[in-house]
């Protein structure tokens, strides 16, 4: 029995969001950033042509991580509908 799941590419939910951070992770010299969403603080980080996502405790170590194949996948998962901004972008 084969358990291949074909994936569907969604759209971004908002693109105009999802193309700041990843103008931000892009531009950044050290491929990360830090996100801040409803209080918590995240990094997002760059790793080839994969994405980890990683929440941070208050001491700034990281206490789980998730990698993602894109940016809007991150997005519309874990972002959208949130408070959140762009911390800090590494510049």
């Amino acid at each position: 029995m084969n358990d291949t799941k074909d994936f569907i590419q969604t759209p971004p939910l908002d693109g105009p969001s999802v193309k700041l951070i990843e103008d931000a992770i892009l531009n950044s010299p050290t491929k990360t950033i830090m996100l801040e969403i409803n209080n918590s603080v995240y990094q997002l980080t760059r790793e080839g042509r994969w994405f980890k996502f990683s929440q941070l405790t208050k001491k700034r170590t990281i206490k789980r991580s998730a990698i993602y194949e894109t940016i809007t996948e991150i997005y519309n998962h874990l972002v959208h509908g949130t408070v959140w901004r762009i911390q800090y972008a590494g510049v």
